[in-house]
């Protein structure tokens, strides 16, 4: 790589030798991060020509920069910044590493976290890309550029493209039996921006108060808590899913915006809301003109031997309910596509909070991913998907139980990604489960500790082992790693 285009100058009022302010300034650069380690300087012409000296001067100026350790010289190939640069141990190039701004941030926001070297990450549930249907992507994306190349690439559609909707419509009215017309779909980037273009849509100038399960899904949690003017409340969770009784005394004191909640494979217990609730739950949310949020990303990761339930929205019959649902858990974290359906009038709205947020989405990639719905390569990839699925929770399900055991009690579900676990005996105390998922990190496996599921942070004996991204070895091991993690807390 070879650096072009720099913004050099030299100091008029120097009285140093001309060859001496080139040096300081290509070395500026170097120090500013403007030009990087290992990538070659312009050639002697362009940069005597750039800052009108001799290229005799260019010349003495590389060399005083090669006397000091900032540069190399390679035969036939050109001159480039050295790797290790000649500054006191600990310092940076100031376009380095990035230091405090000089302003103020806000607490509600926590810095990225990614995973370590060698490190099983079983806290987020992701697809497995070894499954990811490539060759028919590839074969979607050639087709795509090579038919529809000008009009893909241009700027409309505001609401994702037509293609896909329709497809999405065909398939939601068939595995779930939610019929829904195509414009009243929007594509987003995602579940999380879903999720944001519902809270700004819904929300006054005033704020406005909404809820979510607990325990619930924490980025779903950090994501409602770091929208402004939002006031998020919580509604406790048992083996039936929501407490309605709680749904109803928090609507009786706050008018609510709008509830989040997952009745099908609740995040991240995986308990399904019971039929029952289900009704009284669409009844209180029209009584008080509340929104639901209904978050369904998992729901095509169906392994039990029935049909699976059908969304709340399936049963709303008086729109209440707003319906999100995922492709990138279904195809790989790299396609990053998820959809709402909700009435026409508020996605509409939507569409307008989005084309500002993100103008239009990837309909390149929307078309290519709808080839795949048109030629029955999705549904394959789903057959794939829900068999590979029940076989890898098994396996988890037998090695905790093997290794685990007599620490860990386990709840199966028939649908999802992930596996809830609550602690027994020397992991009952939610301190000693905080210990073993801090002893679990230093075996080289990465889980959300339990504090990180409750609204308040409070410590839980519990959490969730995301089990759809890796193979039944690969969890058996994880699972001995946990066993041994265990012995030591």
């Amino acid at each position: 790589m070879r650096a072009q285009d720099l913004h050099l100058q030299l100091d008029p009022d120097s009285h140093d030798s001309l060859y001496l302010q080139v040096a300081r300034s290509l070395e500026e650069a170097i120090r500013q991060g403007r030009i990087r380690p290992g990538v070659a300087l312009p050639g002697v012409r362009e940069l005597a020509k750039r800052l009108g000296v001799h290229r005799n001067t260019v010349l003495a100026a590389l060399s005083e920069l090669q006397a000091q350790g900032w540069v190399d010289s390679r035969e036939r190939a050109g001159v480039f910044v050295k790797d290790q640069l000649p500054l006191p141990e600990g310092e940076f190039p100031e376009g380095g590493p990035p230091t405090a701004p000089g302003f103020d941030l806000p607490s509600r926001f926590l810095p990225v976290t990614e995973p370590r070297p060698q490190e099983m990450d079983l806290s987020e549930p992701r697809a497995d890309v070894r499954l990811a249907p490539t060759e028919a992507m590839a074969r979607a994306y050639t087709r795509a550029m090579r038919l529809k190349g000008p009009e893909l690439l241009g700027a409309e559609e505001f609401k994702g493209q037509r293609r896909l909707r329709e497809a999405l419509a065909a398939h939601l009215a068939e595995q779930r039996g939610l019929p829904v017309d195509p414009d009243r779909i929007l594509i987003t980037r995602g579940t999380g921006m879903a999720l944001s273009l519902v809270a700004q849509a819904l929300m006054g100038p005033e704020g406005a108060d909404a809820a979510m399960e607990d325990p619930g899904d924490p980025a779903v949690r950090e994501l409602l808590k770091g929208t402004v003017g939002l006031r998020l409340h919580a509604l406790p969770v048992d083996e039936g899913g929501v407490r309605i009784e709680s749904v109803q005394d928090l609507l009786d004191q706050v008018p609510l915006k709008f509830i989040v909640l997952s009745p099908r494979g609740q995040l991240p217990t995986g308990v399904d809301l019971a039929q029952p609730r289900r009704a009284r739950l669409l009844e209180l949310a029209q009584a008080h003109r509340v929104a639901l949020v209904e978050l369904d990303p998992e729901h095509d990761h169906h392994f039990g031997s029935g049909l699976p339930p059908r969304p709340l929205a399936a049963e709303d019959p008086s729109g209440q309910v707003i319906y999100i649902g995922s492709l990138s858990r279904v195809l790989a974290p790299g396609i990053h596509l998820a959809y709402l359906t909700a009435p026409g009038l508020l996605v509409d709205r939507l569409a307008k909070i989005r084309k500002r947020m993100d103008w239009q989405g990837d309909r390149v990639l929307e078309w290519a991913v709808s080839e795949l719905f048109l030629d029955g390569d999705f549904n394959r990839h789903l057959r794939k998907v829900r068999k590979t699925g029940q076989e890898r929770q098994d396996a988890l399900v037998e090695a905790l139980g093997e290794f685990c055991g007599d620490c860990l009690a386990l709840r199966p579900s028939e649908a999802g990604m992930g596996l809830w676990v609550e602690g027994k005996g020397r992991l009952e105390d939610p301190a000693s489960f905080e210990a073993w998922i801090r002893a679990c990190r230093g075996a080289g496996l990465k889980l959300r500790p339990g504090s990180s599921f409750d609204h308040e942070g409070r410590p839980r004996a519990a959490t969730r082992i995301a089990f759809a991204a890796f193979e039944a070895e690969e969890l058996r091991d994880a699972a001995r790693r946990m066993g041994q993690a265990a012995q030591g807390t």
